[in-house]
């Protein structure tokens, strides 16, 4: 069994897009149910006051209904019924509706838009007893518990001193009108509110980061699963270069054909060798037809001598041309007239030694 190599690479967009579709994504709960609490908390601060005046005349008139009715009245129970119905939809709905949405908006904001069935899928290693003790000493489980003691050691800190600032109001509650003890008591509650609010956004922040950080520590690639990335998305290595080398085959066996058509090969004399076809009131400027350097300039050279095609000797004119033009294509215009000095000299040897080759 080979060694299990570390995670050092980092991941491919390839990797990155999969793990999205399955529904890997990072996202914090924390920071979603903190700014939640914050924004339910700050909505509660604004609802229950304009509630509470009128939740104390239903709690009355249910006093006061019940002693003067010697009989429950059905239109007066249902009376109440529709009274309570209406104070649980305007109190608890807005809740509701903002939790979700904001939830929902949350959520969007960290991971964009996602929908994957992945995650709800069986998998074994999640009944795996090996993984389940290997996830029991990550570092992940370990930040979890630490978020969880931190929360209820500082919830608890700070209701310990909430209460205890609130104490001498608390202790007078037995001499106030209900109104008024309900105040109280909604300031105590709004204070420790703002304090928990304060604690839970807080962790919240710091699991925003911290899973972004895992996140992209649990992705990173291995060296091999990195080469078998590259395989996949790229293709076998060992393949592709065949696939070229025998591409440059073609294309060298394409080159060699066209040679024969050539009206002369200009060498360097030995490192490189142009061959250049030109038909007079045919074609607006010569074409090179092939070029090469070392083995393939002499193998140029070899199959102008086979067909007798002249080879002219210009060290200049061979490099621009090797350099400046691709098999193809026309001689750039500042090589027009060195080049047209060459093709004369050609046709004055042709001319004089009835076209056979020189040197």
């Amino acid at each position: 069994m080979p060694p299990k190599q570390d995670k050092t690479e980092e991941p491919t967009p390839r990797r990155r897009e999969e793990l999205r579709q399955k529904g890997q994504v990072p996202i914090s709960v924390d920071f979603t149910s903190g700014l939640t609490f914050i924004v339910l908390f700050l909505l509660a601060t604004f609802i229950f006051p304009s509630l509470s005046g009128e939740m104390m005349n239903l709690m009355e008139e249910i006093w006061t209904g019940s002693y003067y009715l010697r009989e429950v009245d059905s239109q007066w129970v249902f009376h109440l019924a529709r009274i309570g119905v209406s104070y649980f939809a305007r109190g608890v709905l807005p809740f509701v509706a903002v939790a979700a949405g904001l939830a929902l908006f949350l959520g969007f904001l960290q991971t964009g838009f996602v929908v994957s069935g992945e995650r709800l899928k069986p998998k074994f290693e999640h009944i795996n007893p090996v993984r389940g003790l290997e996830r029991l000493f990550s570092l992940r489980l370990l930040v979890e518990a630490l978020k969880i003691s931190v929360k209820v050691f500082l919830g608890i800190v700070l209701a310990y001193v909430v209460v205890k600032d609130a104490l001498p109001h608390l202790t007078d509650l037995i001499y106030m009108e209900l109104p008024a003890g309900i105040e109280v008591v909604g300031e105590i509650a709004k204070k420790l509110g703002l304090y928990l609010g304060g604690l839970f956004l807080g962790v919240g922040f710091f699991d925003f980061f911290y899973q972004r950080f895992e996140y992209e520590r649990s992705i990173k690639m291995t060296r091999e699963e990195l080469k078998e990335e590259y395989r996949r998305t790229e293709g076998d290595p060992i393949v592709k270069s065949h696939i070229r080398r025998r591409q440059r085959e073609i294309a060298r066996r394409r080159m060699m054909q066209e040679i024969p058509k050539a009206q002369v090969v200009v060498t360097n004399p030995t490192h490189i060798a142009c061959a250049l076809r030109y038909e007079r009131g045919k074609m607006r400027a010569p074409v090179l037809v092939a070029k090469g350097q070392r083995l393939i300039a002499e193998k140029i050279k070899e199959v102008a001598q086979e067909n007798g095609i002249p080879i002219v000797e210009n060290k200049k004119v061979a490099r621009e041309l090797y350099k400046h033009c691709e098999i193809g294509q026309e001689i750039p215009s500042f090589l027009y007239r060195a080049v047209a000095e060459i093709l004369a000299f050609v046709y004055q040897l042709k001319a004089t030694y009835g076209g056979r080759r020189s040197e």
